[in-house]
């Protein structure tokens, strides 16, 4: 009972785990900086649990880390910046945050009192008759935008950061038309979050004080990479199959055939991908697997297998299209399963695609014609359902 009563309370390798919890706490400052006008924070995260959690904090240009569980934050005079933590171990995770002011003051401390006859100087100070305070005269606002990041691709989006270049006194708030950070760079810093390659996006800002109201824009499009889409072509089940020259055309048929029959009649086998839904993209790459449902009687007297582009129409195959043209020859082959990459192969289809055709069309044959008279069937036959077309594209 002891061994079993020791086994639970400490777990798997004899260690209790815990989880974490973490806290922020400000531990200096905040100081001012006047060579770049901003308000200096050192700030710990308070942290604890079993084993040690791991600290991570928010990365920004606000950012400088001190220690793994301190850091300094910058902050504009006049701006806010939310710092984030996340403490993890193997038995969880925890996250903390605190906002940051860019209020300090802007001169060195000499609010100290004097001592002695310096005190008393105060005193008759005090005691003088006041002066009229010096009005300060309102500035109006100025705002500028300027793109910090971006474009930067993430999870299928482009974004971008945005910051404001702000004066006037006293100091303008900002306001953004659009924030996907939800103000986590602080209030004169937004995201804009593009999802698609024809969106674009005018982010307006406007800054307003006292003396005034002033606003700028700025217009964003799609600047990353455009994201690719991979899929298998459909096949036309119903439009393939293959021809035994001067005796019969074979079609529709489930099988293209490439070879000579029990006659020494050559033979060349034809099929369709259906490429409607391709319409209007660009094929990235583009690749052909062919896998022999049977290899019948002995090819290699054949010479090598050829796989050419070519289009006979609307019309179901005729006799004459076993010498048709024009075709585009791809890619030779001298084993029967079949992997085609050749660039040729994307360039025919992209061509099928721009010229508006519904179907792409491939042909298998043989270079050299049948001479051996083993009344038997020789050459590779391919089942057209397991044909796969597969591509990958921008829209």
């Amino acid at each position: 009972m002891t061994l079993v009563s020791l086994s639970a309370q400490c777990g798997i390798g004899g260690i209790k785990r815990e989880a974490p919890t973490v806290k922020l706490q400000i531990y200096d400052g905040p100081d001012y900086s006047e060579s770049d006008n901003m308000c200096y924070y050192r700030v710990e995260a308070i942290v604890s649990g079993t084993p040690n959690p791991e600290v991570e904090f928010s990365i920004d240009d606000n950012v400088t880390p001190l220690s793994p569980d301190r850091v300094e934050v910058g902050v504009e005079i006049g701006d806010s910046y939310t710092l984030v933590v996340t403490a993890t171990n193997l038995a969880g995770t925890a996250t903390a945050s605190i906002t940051l002011l860019g209020e300090c003051s802007e001169e060195a401390p000499e609010e100290e009192e004097a001592e002695g006859e310096e005190a008393e100087e105060v005193v008759e100070e005090e005691e003088a008759p006041e002066e009229e305070e010096e009005e300060v005269e309102a500035v109006a606002p100025t705002i500028t935008l300027e793109i910090y990041e971006g474009p930067t691709p993430a999870d299928g989006l482009c974004f971008y950061k945005v910051k404001a270049n702000v004066t006037g006194s006293p100091t303008p708030t900002i306001e953004w038309s659009k924030d996907d950070s939800n103000g986590a760079w602080g209030s004169k810093k937004a995201q804009v979050n593009l999802h698609d390659p024809s969106e674009t996006y005018t982010l307006i800002a406007t800054a307003t004080n006292s003396a005034g109201t002033a606003t700028a824009s700025i217009t964003l499009s799609w600047g990353c990479p455009e994201p690719v889409t991979e899929a298998d072509v459909p096949v036309a089940l119903n439009e393939g199959g293959y021809i035994v020259w001067s005796v019969t055309v074979m079609y529709p048929h489930d099988s293209i055939f490439a070879g000579d029959s029990n006659t020494d009649q050559q033979c060349r086998g034809y099929m369709s991908f259906d490429i409607t839904g391709l319409a209007g993209v660009t094929i990235t790459e583009a690749s052909l697997s062919m896998s022999p449902e049977q290899v019948w009687g002995d090819s290699s007297f054949l010479g090598s297998l050829w796989i050419d582009a070519v289009d006979w129409g609307s019309d179901p195959l005729v006799m004459a299209d076993f010498n048709i043209t024009p075709y585009t020859a791809i890619q030779s082959f001298n084993e029967p399963v079949i992997t085609c990459t050749n660039t040729k192969l994307k360039i025919e289809l992209q061509k099928a695609i721009n010229d508006g055709k519904s179907r792409f069309r491939i042909r298998i044959r043989y270079t050299t014609p049948a001479t051996d008279s083993d009344h038997q069937w020789d050459g590779w036959d391919y089942l057209i359902e397991e044909v796969v077309l597969h591509v990958a594209y921008t829209s």
